[in-house]
């Protein structure tokens, strides 16, 4: 595997330096991602994606989104297939994208799919300049599942100003501050630090175990911005004895790692391989105190994972690979 991944390396680096077309690129990541399937079929799921990035075009499109969304549904995936779906539309049948919903119904019960689906098509092409649609449609449902699951569409998107908008049209939608919360960070962390204030002074109001979770992650967050990873590891650890375990544990694990402390991750958390977390088996697998185990069968993989938001840490954890 190691010496196939050089010679990947090499293949790109020279088609970089002969101006190949992005289709080349393309079909070396499909052809590592149909490699890493062999192996693991997790990890062959970053390959396509960085292949989708390049813009494939006819057949090798086709290929790349069929086995792109046939691993997102062996690996419960609801929102990327969702997403991949609504984006290729002419190469997923309708029949294959029913499982989605189906699913996500069951999650948000009482929903129907109906409501659920208008949801995603209002959200999905919304932004700061038109959002009318989807706020009105969510007031009319009134319905925080609802407000819950367009505010994760719109995460996904990045639309944190319509965030922000659609809950300050309806506060009372608003069950916890974790949605706002991480809208205001993202858009700037003196924004951030200006809403925890408000929060934090809001002193007369009796809040939930999940509210307290949300607001402890939110300082998490904002100590991490501040470069303060023992404060941020602390805060990740208190919002998971709250509620959100796994979300805290991750976390805390993040800031542990920047600091240099990655033996101590190892001996306060137990991380397992997961069937849809590659991040979580990748810290089992970094953990583990087994010496036959290696990760360096996934480092194409860990490649790309690493290059996105909020995996930095993952560069520390497995040299080599950033």
């Amino acid at each position: 595997m190691k010496r196939s991944y050089l010679s990947f390396l090499r293949l790109v680096y020279l088609l970089f330096l002969i101006g190949f077309s992005p289709s080349i690129f393309a079909n070396s990541y499909y052809e590592a991602g149909y490699e890493m399937e062999q192996l693991n079929t997790l990890f062959a799921i970053p390959l396509y994606e960085k292949a989708l990035t390049e813009k494939p075009s006819g057949k090798l499109q086709k290929a790349v989104v069929s086995r792109l969304f046939f691993l997102y549904k062996k690996h419960g995936k609801l929102l990327d297939a969702l997403f991949l779906g609504s984006k290729y539309p002419s190469l997923i049948p309708s029949k294959e994208r029913g499982w989605i919903w189906t699913n996500l119904a069951e999650i948000y019960k009482p929903i129907g799919v109906s409501e659920l689906s208008a949801t995603y098509v209002f959200a999905s092409k919304s932004s700061p300049e038109k959002f009318s649609e989807l706020s009105e449609h969510l007031k009319l449902a009134n319905s925080q599942k609802l407000y819950e699951f367009a505010s994760i569409i719109l995460l996904k998107r990045k639309q944190y100003k319509v965030i922000l908008s659609i809950y300050a049209e309806n506060p009372s939608m608003a069950k916890t501050p974790l949605f706002i919360g991480i809208s205001e960070f993202k858009i700037g962390a003196d924004s951030g630090k200006e809403f925890l204030k408000t929060i934090l002074g809001d002193t007369e109001r009796e809040r939930t175990d999940q509210e307290k979770s949300d607001i402890l992650y939110l300082m998490g967050v904002y100590y991490r911005q501040s470069a303060d990873y023992d404060l941020s590891a602390r805060y990740f650890r208190m919002s998971g004895s709250f509620g959100s375990k796994p979300r805290g544990d991750l976390e805390t694990t993040k800031s542990l790692v920047l600091k240099g402390n990655s033996k101590e991750m190892c001996s306060i958390f137990k991380f397992a391989t997961s069937s849809t977390d590659e991040i979580e088996t990748l810290l089992n697998l970094y953990c583990s105190p087994n010496p036959n185990i290696s990760w360096k069968t996934y480092e194409p993989s860990i490649r790309i994972l690493a290059e996105r938001e909020g995996n930095e840490f993952l560069t520390i954890l497995f040299p080599g690979t950033n």
